[in-house]
């Protein structure tokens, strides 16, 4: 046994202090993690059935049209059947680019006309 005046007692005491300070710490924190675990899993959650609610719409769900116009929801993507796509891929109404076109004028009376015939239209060639 040492002697009672020993300067190691004092440091012994000291650390016994810290070891026992470090302690408390260490379980406030396990506390505090377990907390912020449960957090965290229903974050997760929350998070999953947001993907869930915003990836549904009337095209893929039973929802309405009308709810699709929601804010932050996505609007379905449109379905074209093949003979809508086939339709699209085809010349446009009107005049075609490099086409000569056609002037149209009063017929009259002419060496290629026949007689002069007031509401008649001829293109010319």
């Amino acid at each position: 046994m040492p002697p009672p005046g020993d300067p190691r007692d004092a440091l012994i005491r000291e650390q016994a202090a810290r070891l026992a300070a470090q302690a408390e710490e260490i379980t406030g924190q396990a506390e505090r993690i377990s907390v912020l675990e449960a957090v965290v899993a229903d974050l997760r959650e929350q998070l999953a059935a947001a993907e869930r609610a915003g990836s549904r719409n009337s095209g893929n769900s039973s929802m309405p049209p009308s709810s699709d116009d929601l804010p932050g929801k996505k609007p379905p993507r449109k379905r074209r059947r093949a003979a809508e796509r086939a339709e699209a891929k085809k010349r446009k109404q009107g005049e075609q680019p490099g086409s000569r076109g056609g002037v149209h004028e009063l017929g009259g009376p002419g060496p290629d006309r026949g007689p002069l015939c007031p509401g008649r239209l001829l293109l010319r060639p």
